[in-house]
C-alpha cells in the first residue's frame, strides 16, 4: 500500500465513523459514542501527520504495518453498520490508529 493509498484508507474510515456517529439511534451521551468520536479525531490528526511525513513505502516494517491496517479495516467494514457491535468497531479503529502511530514513529 502506498502512502497515498494509506491516507485514502484512513479517510474512508473517518467517513465511516462520521456516518456511525451521526446515526440518530446512537446517542452522544453514550460512552461508546464518546470513544468513537475521540478515535475519529485521533485518526484525523494521524492522517494529517501522514500527509506531511516522508515515508519510505518499500520498508519491510511499513509494508507489514499497512497489511495489518488493511486487515483491521476489512474487519471494521464487516461490523461498522451494526450498532450492537460498537465495541468491535472501537477495537478495530484502535488497531488502525495504533498501526499508523507505529508507521509515523518509524519514519526516517
Amino acid at each position: 500500500m502506498t502512502p497515498v493509498e494509506l491516507v485514502s484508507l484512513i479517510g474512508d474510515v473517518i467517513t465511516d465513523l462520521d456516518t456511525r456517529l451521526s446515526d440518530p439511534n446512537f446517542n452522544m451521551s453514550d460512552p461508546n459514542w464518546q470513544a468513537l468520536y475521540a478515535l475519529r479525531k485521533h485518526l484525523d490528526d494521524l492522517q494529517r501527520a501522514l500527509v506531511q511525513a516522508t515515508i519510505e513505502s518499500s520498508d519491510a516494517t511499513y509494508q507489514k504495518l499497512t497489511e495489518q491496517i488493511s486487515d483491521a479495516n476489512d474487519d471494521l467494514q464487516k461490523v461498522i453498520d451494526d450498532i450492537s457491535k460498537v465495541d468491535t468497531v472501537i477495537q478495530d479503529v484502535s488497531k488502525i490508529a495504533s498501526f499508523v502511530d507505529q508507521i509515523l514513529k518509524a519514519k526516517p
